[in-house]
């Protein structure tokens, strides 16, 4: 049965590439706290090997073409913006290894002074006043040298990406300090209640989708051969990431049949009546509630109308049962159900509110990885989730179900870097079997279980618990007693810690040997996962030329005294002295994680010392010092918030989410900063309800997303001319061999609203059209709006694409 030659899949309703997003509009950003004072910067550090002259040269920063300019020019708040805008949120955890007292920098005249101190913060903002000044071929040295642009390159790489969104804070600090330009540009601020992020459809991951199959159909797709999810930071369910190409189309429509065929052969309760002799009654009522729940929100008529259409089409050639697999294959590929819309509707505010199905189903990605259940798009549907009290009450109902399991576990396994099968070498480790490699994975979901479940679910818990729970097989690899009492439904036992040098998360199996080399400990991956993961203070990759081999085995010398040696040398230290001194602390424990007091023969010495966290900075020794003191770390509070911010919204976006971070941990205090808490405030923050328009400064009006009701059009023949009050923008977004795909931007210029319509040539013919409808004609192809963007208003604009074949 060829299922996908008929239907609402093959048009405007079709699994698509998603438009790559337009660059967002300038917004309030402010300098995340969670920089604090780190002083990173690994890239200046390869300087090392080449002089490190300094992040923007050294002492003949003039020679040549330079030319000093004029240091009388600038606004009154010039240093109010260097803070806000360069120090805090770039150059205090960019250019601060080297630049200091005792960096590779300490010769040139760019030095600076970290005591954080107004004296100090005077002293760095002349001397970055004094490199904005300073001209090579006309342009600012502040800008060509961390850009890697000045003509003698730069020693520490190009740490600002050109016309980034950094470098462009740069470019308008010269201005302000150089010519007084912009003097109207206040520094930024992080502001209580501020809506941030834009309206965005996210994709599905692939643990989403294999999820929502199971839930939805009862389905097993994790063998199936699905698109790749792009990781970013760890994460990957980032909005920006998630795309489809064009190969990824028959992928999924591959998938949306054999799961449609296999749920047809034995549909169970999800069709209400015999499928052997169904009736077109029979049909509606199973596409009511099949299609309500897989698209995650109250169906329109014209979703009815065009998948009952698509039933009755197969049906009179097939029959009933080929009707309903066809219709089922649709709804798999459809857009509403292979994304998340969070878009929601224009508010006079100039905003947009999330519609309640769009928040039931951000409230049950973040907790489940899958759909909302029947309860919570009830709610969403009767208005049930517009308050505080009441998101807090459908968190606490979600944390309870089995699902959540699944779904915190995936969070926990995502920031502690957990999801990759650790590599050991058999000879160095021959007890590490397949059956404790599983028993340590079991252990990890063993523990966020009874966390969340028997536990506070704490950050202080989580970090400090005198419990895990083992097999008898892990308890005797670990050296713990074998533990007593009934298995629970992972088959472990809860054991004692107290007086094993074990604690909370750090000491689990799957941290220690997932941090780790293949035939030893490493105090460097080990710190690195600490700042970058549990600090959230990231470290650039060591810069090109850069020996990173880890120092070779010397059986005369332990683990600690190797790495001291190999990173107490100019090349390494400076960026070494903010990971080792933390990966020190782990050496009690090996390469698959099991503790010891000696390392081939040598006493450990287990002693650390975190520099450069403002929150967390001080000595420890090993592991159970190292979880008090992240227990009780404003640094690790706020870092925590974040992950779970990021992971929640899908999103990058350092600044703003930082900004969250701050106020979500300074309203719940460390006593309430649990998972569940965490959750909560995320969900009843601005950025849950109400989202900022992608490209328009003026949104545009917005009905319910997905409604599908196409505007009436022309004769195909006689299309009509593009209006002159609209300005067309079009992006080639991916090509390949005989395709490709586009975007299309369309805005209104004129000063009244008006509804586009859009005649183009295009390159071939369209086989996926997405946020439009298109008609082919003798001048090219027509594509007009949906009705949720068919008419804009003046200044605003929207976004349609295509994809073509040749």
């Amino acid at each position: 049965m060829n299922t996908h030659a008929k239907g609402p899949f093959d048009t405007a309703d079709a699994p698509v590439p998603r438009p790559l997003p337009a660059s967002d509009p300038p917004r309030r950003r402010r300098a995340p706290r969670l920089g604090y004072a780190l002083l990173l910067s690994c890239a200046a550090l390869g300087a090392a090997g080449a002089g490190c002259n300094g992040m923007f040269g050294g002492d003949d920063e003039t020679n040549g073409g330079d030319d000093t300019g004029s240091l009388d020019s600038g606004c009154a708040d010039n240093i109010e913006f260097f803070k806000a805008n360069l120090w805090d949120p770039i150059m205090s955890s960019k250019c601060t290894v080297c630049h200091t007292e005792s960096g590779l920098a300490k010769g040139t005249r760019m030095v600076f002074d970290t005591s954080g101190t107004d004296e100090a913060l005077q002293a760095n903002f002349e001397a970055v006043r004094a490199m904005a000044a300073l001209e090579v071929n006309g342009e600012s040295t502040l800008l060509l040298r961390p850009s890697g642009r000045h003509p003698d390159g730069h020693a520490g790489g190009a740490l600002i990406p050109f016309q980034s969104e950094e470098y462009q804070s740069f470019e308008k600090f010269v201005n302000r300090v150089n010519l007084g330009e912009g003097c109207e540009d206040q520094p930024t601020a992080c502001e209580p209640n501020m809506v941030s992020g834009r309206r965005v459809l996210r994709r599905l991951s692939r643990v989403e989708f294999d999820r929502t199959v199971a839930d939805l159909l009862g389905v097993d797709t994790t063998g199936y051969i699905l698109p790749t999810d792009a990781n970013v930071e760890g994460f990957d369910n980032n909005a920006d990431a998630l795309l489809y190409a064009g190969a990824d189309v028959q992928l999924m429509r591959d998938a949306a049949e054999d799961i449609a065929a296999k749920v047809a052969a034995a549909p169970g309760s999800l069709v209400p009546c015999p499928i052997e002799a169904g009736d077109d009654a029979c049909a509606t009522e199973f596409f009511e509630g099949f299609g309500r729940r897989a698209f995650r929100r109250p169906l329109t008529q014209e979703d009815r109308s065009r998948y009952m259409e698509l039933y009755r089409s197969v049906k009179a050639d097939e029959g009933f049962a080929a009707g309903i697999q066809a219709t089922i294959a649709a709804v798999l590929q459809s857009p509403y159900f292979l994304y998340r819309p969070e878009l929601g509707v224009a508010a006079q505010d100039g905003t947009y509110q999330l519609l309640p199905h769009e928040i039931a189903s951000q409230l049950s990605y973040m907790i489940w990885s899958s759909m909302p259940d029947d309860e919570l798009l009830s709610k969403a549907e009767s208005g049930e989730l517009a308050t505080p009290a009441a998101i807090s009450a459908e968190v606490d109902r979600m944390m309870q179900d089995p699902r959540a399991d699944a779904g915190v576990l995936r969070f926990f396994r995502t920031w502690l870097q957990l999801s990759a099968k650790p590599s050991k070498d058999m000879t160095a480790y021959p007890e590490y079997t397949e059956e404790i490699r599983q028993a340590i994975e079991t252990e990890t979901a063993a523990f966020v279980h009874h966390l969340l479940q028997d536990g506070s679910g704490s950050l202080g818990e989580m970090y400090t618990a005198n419990y895990s729970y083992v097999t008898p097989e892990l308890a005797s690899f670990y050296g713990l007693p074998a533990p007593g009492g009934a298995a629970d439904q992972y088959g472990t036992t809860r054991v004692d810690l107290t007086g094993s040098n074990r604690m909370g998360i750090l000491t689990l199996g799957s941290v220690l040997s997932t941090h780790a080399h293949a035939g030893e400990s490493s105090p460097v991956h080990r710190g690195k996962f600490v700042r970058e993961q549990l600090l959230c203070q990231p470290l650039p990759p060591p810069p090109a030329g850069l020996d990173v081999k880890p120092p070779q085995p010397d059986p005369t010398k332990s683990t600690r005294e190797r790495f001291f040696e190999h990173s107490n040398n100019e090349a390494c230290g400076s960026c070494h002295s903010l990971i080792d001194g933390i990966g020190f602390g782990f050496e009690h424990f090996d390469g698959v994680g099991r503790y010891r007091d000696t390392d081939d023969g040598h006493p450990v010495d287990a002693s650390g010392n975190i520099v450069g966290a403002e929150g967390t900075s001080g000595p420890f020794d090993g592991t159970g010092e190292l979880a008090q003191k992240l227990a009780e770390s404003p640094d690790a509070q706020a870092c925590f918030t974040l992950q779970w911010l990021r992971f929640g919204f899908g999103a990058m976006d350092q600044a703003e989410l930082s900004c969250m971070a701050d106020q979500i941990t300074g309203q719940l205090g460390p006593e309430d900063l649990t998972v569940a808490g965490v959750i909560k405030a995320i969900a009843q923050s601005p950025r849950f309800m109400r989202r900022l328009d992608e490209a328009a400064a003026q949104p545009d009006p917005s009905e319910d997303p997905g409604s599908g009701e196409e505007p009436s059009g022309t004769d195909n023949d006689d299309p009509p001319p593009v209006n002159s009050d609209f300005d067309i923008k079009e992006t080639v977004d991916t090509v390949w061999d005989g395709g490709g795909c586009k975007s299309v931007d369309v805005t209104n210029v004129g000063d009244a609203p008006a509804t586009w319509v859009v005649t183009l040539q295009t390159e071939g013919t369209p086989t996926d059209v997405w946020n439009a409808v298109a008609e082919a004609g003798n001048a090219g192809v027509k594509f007009s709006g949906m009705s949720y963007n068919a008419e804009l208003l003046p200044g605003a604009s929207a976004r349609f694409g295509f994809c073509w074949r040749e």
